[in-house]
C-alpha cells in the first residue's frame, strides 16, 4: 500500500480495532458475561479481524496478503452474524446492533476494496526454468482466531 508503512495507519485496521474496542466494552454487560459461549466467539473473531489485518499487510506478498484479508473478511462476517444473535437474545437494542453492523459492513468494504487491488502472484509472473511452478500447499492452520472449533453443529 503506496504511503502506509505500519498497519496501524491502515483505515481498515483503525475501524477494525475501533469495532473490537466496541466488542469489549459489550463483553462486560452482565448478559454477555452469562452467555460465555457467545462471548468467546464474538471476543474471538473480533480479535480476528484486526489480527489478520495487521498480518496480512505485513506478509508484503499479494498471495499471502490476500489469504488475511479473506480470514479477516469472513471474522468479520462472523462477528456480524453475533450482532444479530445478541439482539435476537435482547443482549443489544436494535439501534445499537444497526450501529454494530454499519461499521462491520464498513470493515467489509475496505477489505473487498484492499483486495481488488491485489494482484495474484500467478497472473504476473510466469514459471520459468529458474522458477518451476510447484503448487502451493497455503496455510494449513490459522490457529484458535480463525478455527470453528467444537461450537459449530451440524
Amino acid at each position: 500500500m503506496a504511503g502506509v508503512y505500519r498497519f496501524e495507519d491502515l483505515r481498515v485496521w483503525q475501524a477494525a480495532k475501533q469495532q473490537c474496542d466496541r466488542v469489549g466494552v459489550l463483553l462486560k454487560q452482565p448478559a454477555f458475561q452469562r452467555d460465555r459461549e457467545m462471548s468467546e466467539q464474538m471476543n474471538d473473531a473480533a480479535l480476528s479481524v484486526m489480527f489478520n489485518i495487521s498480518e496480512g499487510f505485513l506478509r508484503r506478498l499479494n498471495k499471502e496478503t490476500s489469504q488475511f484479508l479473506r480470514y479477516a473478511f469472513a471474522s468479520n462476517g462472523e462477528l456480524k452474524s453475533g450482532y444479530y444473535a445478541a439482539e435476537g437474545r435482547k443482549y443489544l437494542a436494535a439501534e445499537e446492533t444497526a450501529e454494530l453492523i454499519a461499521l462491520n459492513e464498513s470493515i467489509a468494504r475496505m477489505l473487498r476494496r484492499w483486495q481488488a487491488t491485489l494482484t495474484p502472484l500467478e497472473q504476473t509472473r510466469k514459471p520459468g526454468k529458474d522458477r518451476p511452478q510447484t503448487k502451493d500447499q497455503g496455510r494449513t492452520k490459522d490457529g484458535p482466531r480463525t478455527r470453528d472449533g467444537p461450537r459449530t453443529k451440524n
